[in-house]
């Protein structure tokens, strides 16, 4: 009876911001039985059931390499829906052949897990969730209500569209270009889609993102509690991980991302937390020398999710394994087979996706701290406003090396890395017994390390090297977890929760009183501000710490260290909740019409009107490449919408995120700003849509394939002559769609 709150409560709240009550619990009971189950299942089948969280947790994140595969085969034979008979083929067999039978019942081979667990794991899940509807999915509409919304989720949509007729998808707001991108998480909701009889836009905005937040407070319950070998660590680690997985944010200004993976527009990137999650089940195994030959399967398996989910993934696994291989190469004096199988794997793999599945990393570079470009008041100091990837080997800010910008840069890095703490002192137990002698704990550790280190080593031109940081964000938390827990019995019990009430006092009292500087333009006013809530910490932390140890002793101090730190993280957050909880209570206010995203009420039911009666070969012409619409060289190249709602394949649309767009930015120019790659295809859209003729008409028809000109009256104007040369099939106040004869 515990779990039945969790779906009631995920249906009724995505009521209450729009959805249909019908579609949510069709979608909801397709990702239980199609992934979570068969998930589950093959992970206790490969890894031999340990617990009831780790199996739920390992095997949510297997189950999406199960579902992938299977839209893949099925897919590309034409029959999407067979999917549903390959999970009920898979379910048969569990139940009928007698060495499987065992793992079918609800805890498999697992001991019953105590009370206290279903009503923690309950309580997790459920302020999961209400904080992904109310801080992310509310403001979110779903189509076609007017609003403003990211440019990145019409460009997910869009391949979502492509993907759910196609495993070898194009580019669809370029034809003829393959895409080049890493399209798993995609995939996955075209899957779902398709399975649940769910529309992709109501998948993507917010379906999908609550079975991802469901996923992270497991697999992070699950990886806390085998990392750390105890059960109660396990609601720790999925409390720090997937319901306030935040910064240490402390004062009020400047904030700090508080959302840590979890973004509508960037469902890779929310992916990509939860896979490298997974990855802690069949590695830490491998590591601790418990892995049978299953386990070595679910790893190859995982690793196989790991390549289209995102490029950052495996380079972060391939340092981790680095880390754990030398150091175990030095405390053992031989050398780490083990660790060099998996490496091997993890390298092939990544060599062999770089041809089709990592793409948008056109345009990229080594720059030394790019990415402070984006950490405050870097512009207000500096005065650099260039556009990212821009400049030679460092930042063009610290390039002159004026002892001035060189102690600014010195105060962001020491900035970007102590809002980050929490998760960096998963390091510190690498020093200290018994965490050090595991191979596991380095593992973890060179992942963090890699993914905090090489967001400061890469430039990208859309600042996409804070994906290395964002990929580590819940693994991080976990990693902590698991290290505080194996220290802890080093301290005593009175003297944490006196270091934890410390943290927590003082991070309030900054919060609230810290003086805040908007106006902020000297590196003194700036250190001041970025550094003096974290200074006047220290040393609260340095006066409590000292003050209860006697004896010093390493490992007590670390501990301390590490909850002091986590409690001084927790306050900001909560509050932060609170405030959207409280905003939850009032209307939404009215979308921002002068906001160069936003898209009108019209606009978005042409789209939703063109995928219900478009022809799966269609082709299509349109005025619209920009957003804002009006087209005018150097406008903002992102518009993705019309390919986004439609699934309607594009001549030419948006061009923004197309490979040979950002490879032609040559660390000169913004990929937003540039001219299109295609110059001829745009002048042959715009005057198919404003000086349209017989003749160009025809020879798009016959030249390109194209059936369909859609004309948007926001972004230009629309010939009346259309209406003599093509068939107008929809119109509304801001739209016309013709099909050409």
């Amino acid at each position: 009876m515990w779990w039945l709150v969790v779906p009631v409560s995920v249906v009724l709240l995505l009521a209450w911001i729009g959805d249909s009550g019908g579609e949510s619990v069709r979608y909801l009971l397709t990702w239980m039985i199609a992934v979570l189950l068969p998930g589950t299942l093959l992970w206790r089948a490969l890894a031999g059931g340990r617990s009831l969280a780790q199996d739920l947790g390992f095997g949510a994140v297997l189950g999406l390499a199960w579902q992938l595969a299977i839209w893949a085969v099925c897919t590309a034979i034409g029959v999407p829906l067979l999917q549903w008979a390959a999970v009920a083929g898979l379910l048969v067999t569990f139940a009928v052949f007698p060495a499987l039978r065992p793992h079918f019942g609800w805890r498999g081979t697992s001991p019953a897990p105590p009370r206290w667990w279903h009503v923690l794991l309950v309580a997790s899940l459920l302020i999961a969730i209400v904080r992904t509807v109310i801080v992310l999915l509310r403001r979110v509409p779903l189509p076609p209500i007017a609003a403003t919304r990211h440019q990145d989720i019409w460009y997910q949509l869009g391949l979502v569209q492509e993907l759910v007729r196609d495993v070898t998808p194009a580019d669809p707001s370029v034809l003829g270009e393959p895409l080049i991108y890493h399209w798993f998480a995609p995939a996955l909701m075209a899957s779902g889609s398709v399975m649940s009889d769910v529309p992709p836009p109501q998948v993507l905005m917010h379906q999908w993102p609550i079975t991802m937040a469901i996923t992270l407070v497991l697999v992070g319950w699950a990886a806390g509690e085998l990392l750390s070998e105890r059960a109660w660590a396990g609601p720790l680690a999925a409390a720090l991980a997937g319901v306030l997985p935040g910064a240490l944010q402390l004062a009020d200004t400047p904030s700090a991302n508080m959302s840590a993976a979890l973004a509508v527009q960037g469902p890779t990137g929310t992916m990509a937390g939860v896979v490298m999650l997974g990855l802690v089940g069949p590695t830490v195994l491998i590591l601790r020398r418990q892995a049978s030959r299953g386990v070595w399967a679910a790893m190859i398996l995982m690793l196989a999710l790991a390549t289209g989910t995102k490029p950052t993934l495996l380079p972060i696994m391939l340092v981790g394994c680095v880390f754990a291989g030398v150091a175990g190469w030095v405390s053992d004096r031989r050398p780490p087979w083990r660790l060099a199988a998996l490496g091997g794997v993890a390298a092939g793999l990544f060599l062999a996706s770089t041809f089709a599945l990592t793409g948008s990393t056109g345009g990229s570079g080594v720059q030394l701290l790019a990415a402070m470009r984006v950490q405050p008041y870097y512009q207000a100091v500096t005065g650099d406003k260039s556009y990212p990837a821009i400049g030679g080997w460092v930042v063009p800010a610290l390039s002159g090396a004026d002892p001035r910008m060189l102690l600014f840069g010195a105060i962001l890095l020491a900035y970007y890395l102590l809002i980050e703490a929490p998760r960096l002192l998963t390091l510190v137990g690498l020093k200290v017994d018994p965490v050090r002698r595991d191979p596991a704990y380095w593992w973890i550790g060179g992942c963090v390390a890699a993914g905090t280190v090489v967001t400061l080593v890469f430039s990208h031109p859309g600042y996409a090297e804070y994906h290395f940081l964002s990929a580590i964000l819940a693994l991080g938390m976990v990693g902590v977890v698991a290290v505080g827990v194996n220290l802890s019995p080093r301290a005593r019990t009175r003297d944490l929760v006196v270091v934890s009430v410390a943290g927590i006092l003082t991070a309030l009292a900054v919060y609230h009183f810290w003086p805040t500087d908007t106006k902020t333009h000297t590196v003194a006013r700036a250190a001041a501000g970025l550094l003096g809530p974290f200074a006047l910490l220290a040393v609260v932390g340095v006066l409590v710490i000292l003050g209860i140890n006697r004896a010093r002793r390493s490992a007590t101090i670390a501990v301390q260290v590490i909850v002091l730190t986590v409690a001084a993280s927790l306050p900001v957050q909560v509050i932060m909740l609170g405030q959207a909880l409280e905003r939850a209570t009032r209307p939404l206010p009215p979308p921002n019409i002068a906001n160069r995203t936003y898209l009108t009420a019209d606009e978005q039911n042409a789209m939703l009107w063109l995928r219900d009666h478009a022809d799966p070969d269609d082709v299509a012409v349109s005025n619209v490449f920009c957003m804002p619409a009006p087209y005018r060289p150097g406008c903002m190249d992102d518009a993705y919408w019309i390919s986004g709602l439609s699934g309607v394949q594009l001549w030419i649309g948006g061009w923004a995120y197309a490979p040979a767009n950002l490879a032609a930015t040559n660390h000169k120019r913004s990929f937003l700003l540039q001219s299109s790659p295609w110059p001829d295809r745009v002048l042959d859209s715009r005057i198919a849509v404003e000086k349209p003729s017989e003749q160009h008409l025809a020879r798009l028809s016959r030249d390109v394939g194209v059936t369909l000109v859609i004309g948007d009256l926001r972004a230009g104007p629309v010939s009346p002559k259309l209406d003599q040369l093509a068939d107008r099939v929809f119109s509304n106040k801001d739209v016309r769609i013709y099909r050409l004869r």
